[in-house]
């Protein structure tokens, strides 16, 4: 379980960063995040379904902490919010 966190989250942090630096708009990051989210979500989904909650649950932390560094009002801030959002929207795919 953890390895598909730390496989998942060097992604993730690039994802913000590149918002964060400017070198994509919002519309872009929403469907790039979906595609990060789709990737990951296909991934725990091989876990036994009883893992499944708490690798959600230990990514979600993961962006929190990430959060909690950020200012509230910052891009990395926004975006980090929307990849906890994602993780957590069911698929429509």
């Amino acid at each position: 379980m953890n390895e598909i966190i730390e496989q998942h989250w060097p992604h993730a942090l690039d994802l913000v960063q590149q918002y964060e630096t400017d070198q994509f708009a919002f519309a872009d990051l929403a469907g790039l995040i979906e595609e990060f989210s789709a990737t990951y979500t296909n991934h725990i989904n091989e876990l036994p379904e009883s893992q499944r909650a708490l690798a959600n649950s230990a990514l979600e932390a993961r962006i929190e902490a990430e959060m909690n560094g950020t200012a509230k009002d910052s891009k990395a801030s926004q975006a980090l919010n929307e990849l906890r959002v994602s993780i957590n929207r069911t698929p429509i795919y």
